[in-house]
């Protein structure tokens, strides 16, 4: 009696696994078709051109966003140009109220003109991380547009082949030999 359950149970998961493994099978032969049906639809010549246009777009992006952190990078220069100024200003200041025995005002300017040189630090920092990030973006732009224009080119061949094949179909159907 206990082997025949065990065989009852055996026989249930042979037709299991046989139900599993034409399952998988079918799922298999089923995506195989659904690709083969998408390959026919796409159109390779417009994924190409989507594909240059999206590249062109990306490249138009990082452009931008290179004259922003150019500006960026202008406004901190003028700023810290500004802050030299000053800067000279206040230890001029700072001079005459030593020379003129005013310590309270002369400690005054020293604070600001400490806070000033401090805020100058950073935007001496910020400058340069701000040029760092010109040269990245920079090399960047260089190398996807030289990837962009050598996938044109490559477009270009493949379009006048596709548009001269169709020339030799069209040509193969009003002349029905070929001339050698």
């Amino acid at each position: 009696m206990k082997a025949t359950r065990e065989n009852a149970e055996e026989n249930k998961k042979s037709v299991k696994e046989d139900n599993m493994s034409i399952m998988t099978r079918f799922l298999k032969i089923f995506k195989a078709d659904l690709h083969g049906v998408m390959d026919q639809l796409e159109d390779k010549s417009l994924l190409l051109k989507q594909h240059l246009r999206e590249m062109e777009e990306a490249l138009e992006k990082k452009s931008e966003t290179l004259q922003q952190i150019i500006s960026s990078r202008d406004l901190a220069v003028r700023e810290r140009e500004r802050h030299n100024i000053e800067t000279e200003k206040l230890e001029k200041d700072i001079t005459a109220a030593i020379e003129k025995n005013k310590d309270d005002v002369a400690r005054l300017l020293i604070k600001k003109e400490k806070t000033l040189k401090k805020h100058m630090e950073n935007l001496c920092s910020h400058i340069e991380t701000l040029l760092l990030e010109i040269t990245i973006m920079k090399d960047s732009i260089e190398k996807q547009s030289i990837e962009y224009d050598e996938l044109m080119l490559k477009s270009r061949e493949y379009f006048h082949r596709t548009e001269q094949k169709q020339w030799e179909k069209n040509l193969s159907e009003i002349i029905p030999f070929k001339i050698y």
